[in-house]
């Protein structure tokens, strides 16, 4: 109706007002505000790939990576943009200030955060300053106020139309009567009132560290009476509660996270890393030595203080002598300091190790150190820039360029530096570029290159006639444009690998490379020997992808060719040179004792392991002959060696059963490890159970419950799984299957079976391997076969069974 328009749409607009401003004071999230326009560097487009970031008090809140040269984002409504978020305690003061870099240089613009608004700003460095650098924003602002006079978020807020009667409205006989109900009294002042004090966030936990599982206690101290929590532990899970208890299952560094809020404000505290939980299976190395001082020949006892539970032990006592045993006992026969090494490993495959330096002090006569002539250092830097190919194709927007000097850290702002697609750097008085310095003139620059899709991986430098370099000399002051290139095979004409010169105080000789190739064997669980110690099933195995490392204890001996990557399923090192396509070890001032040790992972595997040097025979007819094994060889510059490496435990004669006249059993063997169902790892009161088919496989212990998450059978505590039967009624090597019942099922569900220190896929059953205990994981689904307890009590004969079997 006319006479009521003016009221009605008045009374709309203060509803609207009165709402938004409800909403901002409650403790909403700000809307993020965009940008987009054209970037220019020295009045020059910036490159494809140049990086936006937006920042509010130093702290990045938005980032941009040019995908056209000049210009980022659009007005358009599918353009992408500069997209800018401000955090809670960015709008602390009421104010935020946006400030803008482009490659990690401050442009001359920057402007205020106006939460939801869409600007066309654009952004520039090097040249002369803009007229107007700080850019105003056409909106108008409303600053929200509590009663202390504090300020909260800004909102930008668009002023309503009203529309004015006109004058023949006006002078109507007709009373103008409004169509909306009287003002509400909280309607005529829309701005919330405090409560006074402020919502300030803030909890303790306890414990904070621990073993798995750790149950944790959160206490919230937060201010300002909160009537809502939303918490977020870290691992996934969340709790709305104000004084949780929550339980970490899995060992790691978990950040927690608490909002409170009511209908006035809301805080947020978050605690980066606050709750640390280990694993009391990892490993961890320690030792004692005594006596540690004496005059020579002194005999020293070492005693392992190692945790977790080796099975393997691997001494160096500083001398060039070792042991393998758990408690050596050493004499050292010359005067010096020495220091002992303990790396040690379990049946699993994990390791550790302790070094302790300087620990054995033998008296006599003191080395006299060598004077060092100081050598000058320039102070101006070498720039580079240039192109970056990795493995015929341009390197990744993002990824890293990096140079380095063997014996000196040159690592700074500009080295290592980010990439656009195929480029690094750029010439110019305010572009980013590669730099070198703070070493010797003509010290010999090497380059390392990596991306998101590749690993570091050292780059060999092309020339203009098409020749390789692997360095570059260092030139203070000037330029350089480069071509980086990583190859998949090394070029026809192989540059020689530079051998770095011995420093003046260096001890020992200069190195030259060693060049390695061989095999590896991964142990699956199916290797034996027989009597004469022919190996079974012991072919090399490692696949494509897997990665040999070699070390040497207290040197860097890493390269282009250490670690290699697997090309070929087994073998490793087929080049015709003598250092090309084969593992390679070279390290500065390596001394003539030295042991080199291999450590291999399989694709796949998420660390290395230790492996074994086996001395082996292999006649016409490919058959294994084992003869003894080592963890070390020496080290020989300028050698070439081949080696048989063994990743996990090494195989033996399996024991022949002596037949009784009384039917006797077999050893039991013992399984244990993870478990999941559908994807998800056993909960605790899950069930496995083991058979074979027509076999009572009678024992307390099968079926066994979970009775730690994600995993069946503990190790430490004997509580494994078991199968436990009479020699007549199994052979070594029957196949044994394995079932899981979920909870809240009915049905026993078939299981795949792992190693998980075999590169083997899944299988369908594992081996009977009597008197062993077997690192196993399981998994089926609701999509696997399955069958009833009961039948699986009359096929399987698997008749062990509690008073009360209900739900079985």
């Amino acid at each position: 109706m006319i006479t009521g328009t003016v009221a009605a749409r008045t009374a709309l607009a203060t509803l609207l007002l009165f709402s938004f401003v409800l909403i901002c004071s409650a403790g909403a999230p700000a809307l993020p505000c965009e940008f987009y326009g054209t970037v220019t560097i020295d009045g020059s487009p910036a490159p494809v790939g140049t990086i936006l970031s937006a920042k509010i008090n130093d702290a990045e809140r938005g980032q941009y990576v040019l995908e056209e040269a000049g210009k980022y984002g659009g007005p358009g409504t599918f353009d992408q943009r500069l997209k800018v978020v401000a955090e809670e305690n960015d709008l602390g003061t009421g104010s935020a200030q946006i400030t803008f870099w482009i490659n990690g240089q401050k442009a001359w613009q920057e402007t205020a955060f106006q939460p939801g608004v869409s600007m066309n700003l654009d952004l520039s460095i090097g040249g002369d300053a803009p007229a107007v650098t700080n850019v105003p924003v056409d909106t108008p602002v409303i600053i929200a106020k509590t009663e202390t006079g504090e300020e909260s978020v800004e909102t930008a807020i668009l002023e309503p139309e009203v529309e004015v009667p006109t004058e023949e409205q006006l002078i109507s006989d007709k009373p103008i009567v409004s169509d909306m109900p009287p003002q509400l009294p909280e309607m005529e002042n829309p701005l919330p009132i405090s409560s006074g004090e402020a919502m300030v966030a803030d909890f303790i936990g306890d414990p904070v560290s621990g073993t798995v599982p750790l149950t944790v206690t959160f206490t919230d101290l937060s201010t300002g009476s909160p009537t809502m929590w939303a918490w977020d532990f870290g691992d996934g899970t969340t709790d709305m509660i104000a004084n949780p208890v929550h339980q970490y299952m899995m060992p790691g560094t978990y950040t927690v996270r608490l909002t409170v809020s009511n209908q006035e404000s809301s805080s947020t505290q978050i605690k980066e890393g606050y709750i640390s939980v280990t694993d009391t299976s990892i490993l961890h190395a320690d030792f004692t030595a005594s006596p540690t001082s004496g005059k020579p020949p002194l005999s020293v006892q070492f005693t392992d203080k190692s945790t977790g539970s080796p099975t393997m032990w691997a001494w160096t006592f500083g001398d060039g002598t070792g042991d393998m045993v758990a408690n050596p006992g050493h004499t050292y026969a010359t005067a010096g300091k020495y220091t002992v090494n303990l790396t040690i490993a379990d049946a699993t495959g994990q390791s550790s190790t302790s070094s302790k330096k300087d620990l054995i002090l033998i008296e006599g006569a003191e080395t006299p150190v060598p004077t060092i002539t100081p050598i000058a250092v320039p102070s101006v830097p070498q720039t580079f820039v240039g192109t970056v190919e990795l493995y015929g194709k341009p390197i990744q927007s993002g990824g890293t360029v990096e140079a380095r000097v063997p014996g000196h850290d040159i690592k700074g702002q500009y080295n290592p530096i980010k990439t656009a697609k195929g480029v690094f750097g750029k010439s110019g008085t305010f572009s980013p570029k590669l730099q070198v310095q703070g070493v010797p003139a003509d010290s010999e620059i090497e380059f390392w290159v990596a991306d998101e899709m590749n690993r570091l991986v050292r780059a060999y430098i092309l020339q203009d006639d098409g020749s390789y370099l692997w360095t570059v000399p260092y030139k203070p002051g000037q330029e350089t444009q480069v071509r980086l290139v990583v190859l998949k095979n090394p070029p026809n004409e192989i540059p020689p690998i530079p051998v770095t010169p011995v420093p003046t105080g260096c001890a020992g000789v200069p190195s030259i490379p060693m060049s390695i190739q061989g095999d590896v064997h991964i142990t699956d669980g199916t290797e034996y020997l027989d009597s004469e110690g022919v190996c079974h099933n012991c072919q090399p195995n490692i696949k494509v992808g897997g990665m040999i490392e070699a070390r040497i204890e207290g040197y860097d001996v890493s390269g282009p060719e250490n670690p290699f990557t697997m090309v070929n399923a087994g073998y490793f090192g087929s080049g015709n040179s003598s250092w090309a396509d084969k593992l390679t070890v070279q390290g500065n001032c390596l001394p003539e004792n030295a042991n080199i040790s291999f450590w291999v992972k399989d694709d796949g595997w998420p660390r290395y392991t230790q492996a074994w040097l086996i001395n082996e025979d292999i006649d016409a007819n490919e058959t294994i002959t084992v003869h003894g094994e080592t963890h070390e060889v020496p080290y020989e510059g300028g050698k070439s060696r081949t080696v048989h490496l063994w990743a996990g435990p090494l195989p033996t004669v399996p024991p022949t059963p002596t037949p009784t006249p009384e039917p006797s059993a077999w050893e039991p063997q013992y399984f244990y490890g993870k478990a999941e169902f559908n994807g998800y790892p056993l909960r605790v009161g899950d069930r496995v159970m083991a058979t074979r088919e027509g076999i009572d496989l009678s024992n307390p212990t099968n079926p066994v419950s979970v009775l730690t998450f994600g995993q069946y059978g503990d190790p430490v505590g004997k509580e494994m799984l078991a199968v436990d039967v009479p020699y007549e009624s199994i052979e070594q090597r029957d196949p044994i299957t394995f079932w899981i019942k979920p909870q809240d099922f009915e049905y026993w569900y078939k299981a795949e079976v792992k190693n998980p220190l075999s590169s083997s896929d899944w299988g369908d059953t594992y081996p009977f391997t009597p008197g062993s205990i077997t690192n196993v994981d399981l998994r089926s689904s609701d999509r696997a076969d399955f069958m009833y307890f009961y039948d699986i009590v009359d096929t399987i004969s698997n008749c062990i069974l509690p008073e009360d079997y209900s739900g079985w």
